[in-house]
Protein backbone atom coordinates (compact mmCIF):
# COMPACT_ATOMS: atom_id res chain seq x y z
CA UNK A 1 0.00 0.00 0.00
CA UNK A 2 1.75 3.31 -0.79
CA UNK A 3 2.75 5.19 1.84
CA UNK A 4 0.50 8.38 1.11
CA UNK A 5 -2.37 5.80 1.59
CA UNK A 6 -1.14 4.72 5.24
CA UNK A 7 -0.83 8.33 6.24
CA UNK A 8 -4.10 9.72 4.96
CA UNK A 9 -6.01 7.04 7.00
CA UNK A 10 -4.36 7.38 9.71
CA UNK A 11 -4.95 11.08 9.71
CA UNK A 12 -8.58 9.96 8.69
CA UNK A 13 -8.67 8.13 12.11
CA UNK A 14 -7.05 10.63 14.24
CA UNK A 15 -9.63 13.67 13.25
CA UNK A 16 -12.38 11.03 13.78
CA UNK A 17 -11.04 10.57 17.13
CA UNK A 18 -10.67 14.67 17.95
CA UNK A 19 -13.96 15.13 16.61
CA UNK A 20 -15.41 12.25 19.00
CA UNK A 21 -13.06 13.89 21.95
CA UNK A 22 -14.72 17.45 21.55
CA UNK A 23 -18.35 16.36 21.15
CA UNK A 24 -18.17 14.75 24.53
CA UNK A 25 -16.03 17.58 26.01
CA UNK A 26 -19.40 19.60 24.95
CA UNK A 27 -21.48 17.46 25.92
CA UNK A 28 -20.17 16.75 29.52
CA UNK A 29 -21.12 20.44 30.71
CA UNK A 30 -24.82 19.91 30.17
CA UNK A 31 -24.77 16.46 31.36
CA UNK A 32 -23.92 18.01 34.89
CA UNK A 33 -26.35 20.61 35.37
CA UNK A 34 -28.94 17.90 34.84
CA UNK A 35 -27.63 15.63 38.00
CA UNK A 36 -28.09 18.82 39.52
CA UNK A 37 -31.68 19.16 39.32
CA UNK A 38 -32.65 17.65 42.39
CA UNK A 39 -33.69 20.39 44.91
CA UNK A 40 -31.79 20.83 47.77
CA UNK A 41 -32.98 19.70 51.03
CA UNK A 42 -35.57 22.21 53.09
CA UNK A 43 -33.79 23.38 56.26
CA UNK A 44 -36.08 23.35 59.25
CA UNK A 45 -33.10 26.15 60.73
CA UNK A 46 -32.69 29.34 59.76
CA UNK A 47 -29.64 31.66 60.78
CA UNK A 48 -28.61 34.95 60.88
CA UNK A 49 -32.50 36.14 60.64
CA UNK A 50 -32.88 39.67 61.26
CA UNK A 51 -35.60 40.93 64.26
CA UNK A 52 -36.34 44.17 64.85
CA UNK A 53 -38.89 46.44 65.95
CA UNK A 54 -40.22 49.76 67.74
CA UNK A 55 -42.66 50.31 70.13
CA UNK A 56 -43.59 52.23 73.15
CA UNK A 57 -41.32 50.02 75.13
CA UNK A 58 -38.68 48.34 74.93
CA UNK A 59 -40.48 44.77 76.00
CA UNK A 60 -43.50 44.75 73.26
CA UNK A 61 -40.54 46.09 71.12
CA UNK A 62 -38.65 42.43 71.59
CA UNK A 63 -41.82 40.50 71.53
CA UNK A 64 -42.21 42.29 68.32
CA UNK A 65 -39.16 42.19 66.90
CA UNK A 66 -39.23 38.12 67.67
CA UNK A 67 -42.31 37.99 66.08
CA UNK A 68 -40.75 39.72 63.14
CA UNK A 69 -38.12 37.37 63.27
CA UNK A 70 -40.10 34.17 62.82
CA UNK A 71 -41.79 35.42 60.06
CA UNK A 72 -39.01 35.97 58.20
CA UNK A 73 -37.61 32.69 59.03
CA UNK A 74 -40.69 30.75 57.80
CA UNK A 75 -40.96 32.80 54.68
CA UNK A 76 -37.23 31.66 53.65
CA UNK A 77 -38.77 27.94 54.23
CA UNK A 78 -41.94 28.83 52.24
CA UNK A 79 -40.29 29.78 49.35
CA UNK A 80 -37.52 26.77 49.22
CA UNK A 81 -40.26 24.71 49.42
CA UNK A 82 -42.46 26.73 46.50
CA UNK A 83 -45.82 27.29 49.24
CA UNK A 84 -47.34 30.01 48.95
CA UNK A 85 -50.27 29.56 51.91
CA UNK A 86 -50.38 32.42 54.15
CA UNK A 87 -49.96 31.51 57.70
CA UNK A 88 -50.80 33.94 60.71
CA UNK A 89 -48.14 34.51 63.85
CA UNK A 90 -49.71 32.36 65.88
CA UNK A 91 -49.34 29.35 63.42
CA UNK A 92 -46.04 30.35 63.06
CA UNK A 93 -45.37 30.54 66.70
CA UNK A 94 -46.73 27.13 67.11
CA UNK A 95 -44.36 25.11 65.14
CA UNK A 96 -41.54 27.38 66.08
CA UNK A 97 -39.13 24.84 68.87
CA UNK A 98 -36.67 27.51 69.94
CA UNK A 99 -35.56 30.95 68.67
CA UNK A 100 -31.51 31.73 69.66
CA UNK A 101 -30.27 34.97 70.31
CA UNK A 102 -27.51 35.59 67.99
CA UNK A 103 -26.88 38.76 68.94
CA UNK A 104 -28.88 41.95 69.74
CA UNK A 105 -29.66 45.40 70.33
CA UNK A 106 -31.98 47.15 72.36
CA UNK A 107 -32.95 50.91 73.87
CA UNK A 108 -36.41 52.55 75.73
CA UNK A 109 -38.15 52.11 72.60
CA UNK A 110 -36.60 49.39 70.15
CA UNK A 111 -35.02 45.99 69.50
CA UNK A 112 -32.67 45.21 66.98
CA UNK A 113 -31.23 41.73 66.63
CA UNK A 114 -29.97 38.81 64.56
CA UNK A 115 -31.59 35.21 65.54
CA UNK A 116 -31.40 31.28 64.86
CA UNK A 117 -35.22 30.59 64.44
CA UNK A 118 -35.66 26.23 64.91
CA UNK A 119 -39.14 25.22 63.48
CA UNK A 120 -40.73 21.44 64.27
CA UNK A 121 -39.70 19.42 61.16
CA UNK A 122 -43.36 17.56 61.17
CA UNK A 123 -45.30 20.64 62.05
CA UNK A 124 -43.94 22.51 59.48
CA UNK A 125 -44.12 19.93 56.25
CA UNK A 126 -47.59 19.65 57.33
CA UNK A 127 -48.45 23.24 56.77
CA UNK A 128 -45.87 23.43 53.33
CA UNK A 129 -47.44 20.14 51.90
CA UNK A 130 -46.39 17.86 49.44
CA UNK A 131 -44.27 20.91 48.31
CA UNK A 132 -41.37 19.77 51.40
CA UNK A 133 -42.43 15.88 50.91
CA UNK A 134 -40.94 15.94 47.96
CA UNK A 135 -38.13 18.06 48.44
CA UNK A 136 -36.99 16.00 51.55
CA UNK A 137 -35.68 18.11 54.54
CA UNK A 138 -33.60 17.60 57.77
CA UNK A 139 -35.21 15.99 60.79
CA UNK A 140 -33.43 17.62 63.49
CA UNK A 141 -34.75 21.08 64.80
CA UNK A 142 -31.46 22.45 64.80
CA UNK A 143 -28.37 23.03 67.22
CA UNK A 144 -30.86 21.75 69.98
CA UNK A 145 -32.84 23.38 72.50
CA UNK A 146 -30.87 26.39 74.19
CA UNK A 147 -30.29 26.44 77.80
CA UNK A 148 -28.94 29.50 78.52
CA UNK A 149 -31.11 33.00 79.02
CA UNK A 150 -30.35 34.71 76.05
CA UNK A 151 -32.72 31.75 74.04
CA UNK A 152 -36.20 31.73 73.63
CA UNK A 153 -37.53 28.42 74.40
CA UNK A 154 -41.17 27.75 72.92
CA UNK A 155 -43.45 25.18 73.15
CA UNK A 156 -46.74 24.69 72.10
CA UNK A 157 -50.11 25.26 74.15
CA UNK A 158 -50.53 22.04 76.32
CA UNK A 159 -53.66 19.90 74.58
CA UNK A 160 -56.86 20.19 76.62
CA UNK A 161 -59.95 23.16 76.26
CA UNK A 162 -60.85 25.44 77.94
CA UNK A 163 -63.28 24.99 81.05
CA UNK A 164 -62.73 28.67 81.97
CA UNK A 165 -61.23 31.60 80.84
CA UNK A 166 -59.69 34.63 83.45
CA UNK A 167 -58.29 37.70 83.48
CA UNK A 168 -54.92 38.04 84.93
CA UNK A 169 -51.80 40.06 85.94
CA UNK A 170 -48.63 39.03 85.52
CA UNK A 171 -46.01 40.43 87.31
CA UNK A 172 -42.27 40.28 86.76
CA UNK A 173 -39.39 42.19 87.50
CA UNK A 174 -37.17 41.62 84.24
CA UNK A 175 -37.27 40.50 80.48
CA UNK A 176 -36.13 37.29 81.84
CA UNK A 177 -38.77 36.75 84.26
CA UNK A 178 -41.66 37.64 82.06
CA UNK A 179 -40.20 34.98 79.32
CA UNK A 180 -39.89 32.07 81.89
CA UNK A 181 -43.26 32.97 83.44
CA UNK A 182 -44.97 32.54 80.19
CA UNK A 183 -43.50 29.70 79.29
CA UNK A 184 -44.56 28.49 82.47
CA UNK A 185 -48.35 29.40 81.66
CA UNK A 186 -48.20 27.83 78.24
CA UNK A 187 -47.37 24.58 79.80
CA UNK A 188 -49.77 24.97 82.23
CA UNK A 189 -52.82 26.50 80.35
CA UNK A 190 -55.13 25.70 77.39
CA UNK A 191 -54.72 29.36 75.46
CA UNK A 192 -52.49 32.49 76.55
CA UNK A 193 -53.56 35.66 75.25
CA UNK A 194 -51.84 38.98 75.71
CA UNK A 195 -54.40 41.78 76.14
CA UNK A 196 -51.63 44.29 77.39
CA UNK A 197 -47.91 44.64 78.51
CA UNK A 198 -45.51 46.99 79.85
CA UNK A 199 -42.18 46.30 81.25
CA UNK A 200 -43.09 45.06 84.38
CA UNK A 201 -46.27 43.82 83.95
CA UNK A 202 -49.06 42.62 81.56
CA UNK A 203 -52.87 41.58 81.32
CA UNK A 204 -53.48 38.28 80.20
CA UNK A 205 -56.83 36.35 79.59
CA UNK A 206 -56.08 32.75 80.55
CA UNK A 207 -57.97 29.83 79.25
CA UNK A 208 -58.07 27.35 81.88
CA UNK A 209 -58.50 23.33 81.41
CA UNK A 210 -59.78 23.45 85.25
CA UNK A 211 -61.44 25.86 87.71
CA UNK A 212 -59.56 28.82 88.95
CA UNK A 213 -58.49 26.74 92.47
CA UNK A 214 -57.76 23.83 90.85
CA UNK A 215 -55.80 25.05 88.20
CA UNK A 216 -53.89 27.48 91.03
CA UNK A 217 -52.36 23.80 92.58
CA UNK A 218 -51.35 23.19 89.09
CA UNK A 219 -49.48 25.94 88.48
CA UNK A 220 -47.82 25.77 92.01
CA UNK A 221 -46.19 22.28 91.26
CA UNK A 222 -44.69 24.14 88.52
CA UNK A 223 -43.69 27.56 90.04
CA UNK A 224 -45.97 29.99 89.49
CA UNK A 225 -48.01 31.44 92.09
CA UNK A 226 -52.08 32.09 90.78
CA UNK A 227 -54.09 34.11 93.09
CA UNK A 228 -57.18 36.12 93.13
CA UNK A 229 -57.08 39.66 93.35
CA UNK A 230 -58.81 42.06 95.70
CA UNK A 231 -62.18 40.53 94.75
CA UNK A 232 -63.62 43.85 93.51
CA UNK A 233 -65.61 43.81 90.49
CA UNK A 234 -63.67 43.73 87.25
CA UNK A 235 -60.28 42.83 89.73
CA UNK A 236 -57.89 40.34 87.73
CA UNK A 237 -56.33 37.08 89.32
CA UNK A 238 -52.78 37.71 89.70
CA UNK A 239 -49.98 35.12 88.18
CA UNK A 240 -46.37 35.40 89.24
CA UNK A 241 -43.20 33.17 89.54
CA UNK A 242 -43.18 31.37 93.06
CA UNK A 243 -42.74 33.62 95.61
CA UNK A 244 -43.22 37.16 93.88
CA UNK A 245 -46.65 37.62 93.45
Amino acid sequence: MPVWSRTARARGKNHAAALFATAMLMLAPMAAPRAQDAPAPISFTQTGVTAEATAENGVIARERALANGRRAAWQRIAEAAGSTRSLSDSQIEAMTTSIIIEEERTSPTRYTGRITVNFNPSRARGYLGTAAAESGGDSGGGSGTPSDATADTRRPPSAGPAATTVEAIALYGSLNEWLELRRRLRDATARLDIVAISTDRARLRLGLRTAPGAAAEEMARQGVTFAPGSGAPGDAWRVALGGQS
